[in-house]
């Protein structure tokens, strides 16, 4: 067990990889393994690989592709796991032809979708969100939201680090944003975050990216993400501290106040403090049955087995932000 644990980052990018080849159908059972296919967050692809590593009472097929990509291959019966960084919305109910008022503001669903899949939510972990910046910057170590509005929304955007309030000794440069795409939950996460009332009709603001100026450089793989920022000395982004964690000397972190200057840590044992932590989100159709492959998967998942994975692969376990929430998960099953 612990061989197969020190090898799982190592080997999760060709794991995927082959993976990706076998996503051909949903739930089978042909008489060896249950074959179930989960994809989804980048955010959550670590973890799913990981968990996917260990268990071995069925064959995970494993993908990324963004939270909306999950939860549609979910609502279409294309996947028995659609893996999400964010709450399922009214539009992931739209894009099936469903009625978004049948998503609730919890992210959980009064009826099926037309498809007939009535998705559930279930809690696998908790993330802290890094807003990460080059090696070599020596003047935005410490940013405030209001300071973030400035650098990511199209309200009269700073356009040179000398031009975001408040940053003592920052150059005449331009800034460039390397961040994930719209189709990605740590998008939105960032934004609920950073613009008020986002997400309503009273919304504040928009993306850097929806202004068209090119300076946002938007990516649906992290890893993109970071290359780009470890290159470019006046670059500045966002993804899950997963993968900061596993290249930790590529970039560094940035502390973050959500407002005056309490200024706080992105750390996984600063996850009740620091102002960019929230639950990563596994979806399925239904409670899966007992004695089911998914069934089985899930209870493996917020066991004590598969949770003892998650601050490995970089993220906080569920016991240590509310315990109650995994003796009520596990009772559902």
């Amino acid at each position: 067990m612990a061989h197969k644990r020190g090898m799982m980052l190592s080997v999760g990018v060709i794991f995927v990889l082959v993976l990706a080849t076998v996503m051909a159908g949903c739930t089978d059972d042909n008489g060896d393994k249950p074959k179930l296919i989960q994809t989804g967050s980048s955010t959550v692809l670590p973890l799913a690989i990981a968990w996917a590593v260990e268990f071995d009472d069925a064959d995970i097929h494993v993908s990324g592709g963004g939270s909306s990509h999950g939860l549609n291959s979910l609502l279409n019966g294309e996947a028995d796991l659609g893996d999400a960084s964010r709450l399922m919305k009214g539009s992931d109910y739209e894009k099936v032809g469903g009625d978004p008022d049948l998503v609730k503001a919890d992210g959980t669903a009064t009826a099926a979708a037309p498809t007939g899949v009535r998705p559930e939510k279930w809690v696998c972990a908790y993330d802290v969100l890094a807003v990460v910046v080059n090696n070599d910057n020596d003047w935005a170590g410490e940013l405030n939201f209001s300071q973030l509005y400035e650098i990511f929304t199209d309200d009269s955007p700073a356009k040179y680090w000398d031009e975001v309030s408040g940053l003592t000794g920052a150059p005449h440069q331009k800034i460039e944003i390397y961040a994930p795409d719209e189709a990605s939950g740590t998008y939105d996460y960032f934004f609920e975050e950073v613009i008020p009332d986002w997400g309503d009709d009273t919304q504040a603001a928009n993306p850097r990216l929806d202004t068209g100026d090119g300076v946002y450089h938007p990516s649906a793989d992290d890893n993109v993400i970071l290359t780009a920022i470890k290159e470019n000395k006046y670059a500045i982004g966002y993804f899950g501290y997963a993968y900061y964690k596993e290249n930790p000397n590529a970039v560094k972190t940035v502390d973050i106040a959500d407002e005056g200057d309490d200024y706080q840590e992105a750390s996984l044992t600063n996850v009740a403090n620091y102002p960019m932590a929230r639950p990563l989100h596994i979806y399925t159709d239904g409670i899966p049955k007992e004695g089911s492959a998914v069934n089985k998967y899930l209870r493996f998942i917020l066991g004590d087995e598969g949770q003892s994975i998650v601050p490995e692969v970089g993220y906080v376990r569920l016991s240590l932000v509310d315990n109650a929430l995994v003796t009520d998960q596990l009772a559902k099953l």
